[in-house]
């Protein structure tokens, strides 16, 4: 597909309605869990949990997850979260200079990387939809209050956009490099979700997608399931829990 891209204002929320129904509850279950289905819609054949890097300050370098475990002599698996592995605590930091991956982002040579294999795997490259959450204090988003479409998925807003695949990768705001948390296409072949509050992105498809993905060695992306945890005492492999 040529360079194009560009989010627009949708008029219509209409077509992010499927969400709210498709999505669970954050924490619904009850206790002190919170799992995968209330960020990643259920209903796709197959999903995978992208982890954004870290950046090791002794050697200034991107690092993957599973270096950090090595690293911190910890495991590496589907499930694992940042806090465990590296022993951190609260702090999100951990031993030898590793810095914490960013929050709510996914880098944007990765998600150039995903957009080069979610266009082969949807037959609506040019109509897909982006929710921008509304709680980036960015002022194109405040411009953007009464101009377009609003949805509201269960404890959190968004601003619905719509292009074609490679909007995914316009900037919400110029001077900062944030993208949408959640998009797909016009024919649901997949979903791509990143919470806000998470060091990684799901994405859900038909099993050929992800195992195209999950292949990928530019990506650093593991199996996953809507009934996975989510939360930050969700790594059942480490054994170290949030003091949150």
């Amino acid at each position: 597909m040529a360079e194009r891209g560009r989010l627009e204002p949708a008029s219509d929320a209409a077509p992010a309605r499927w969400l709210a129904s498709a999505l669970e509850k954050p924490w619904g279950r009850g206790g002190s869990a919170n799992y995968a289905a209330a960020v990643i819609p259920r209903g796709f054949a197959a999903y995978a949990r992208l982890f954004h890097p870290a950046w090791l300050a002794g050697e200034e370098r991107d690092i993957t997850w599973a270096e950090a475990a090595a690293h911190a002599g910890t495991r590496a698996h589907a499930r694992m979260q940042w806090h465990a592995i590296t022993r951190a605590g609260n702090d999100g930091g951990g031993p030898g200079g590793l810095v914490p991956p960013e929050a709510g982002r996914m880098p944007e040579r990765m998600l150039k990387v995903l957009v080069g294999h979610l266009e082969r795997h949807t037959g609506t490259p040019d109509s897909c939809c982006f929710a921008v959450w509304d709680g980036w204090g960015f002022p194109e988003l405040a411009a953007l209050r009464g101009r377009g479409a609003h949805v509201r998925l269960h404890d959190r807003g968004y601003f619905l956009m719509q292009g074609d695949i490679r909007a995914a990768l316009d900037r919400v705001s110029p001077l900062y490099p944030q993208h949408a948390s959640i998009w797909w296409p016009e024919d649901r072949a997949w979903c791509v979700a990143t919470e806000v509050d998470m060091m990684w992105t799901y994405v859900g498809g038909s099993e050929s997608c992800i195992e195209e993905i999950l292949a990928d060695p530019r990506l650093e992306a593991w199996p996953a399931s809507p009934d996975d945890r989510a939360d930050a005492d969700g790594d059942d492999v480490n054994g170290f829990r949030s003091r949150c």
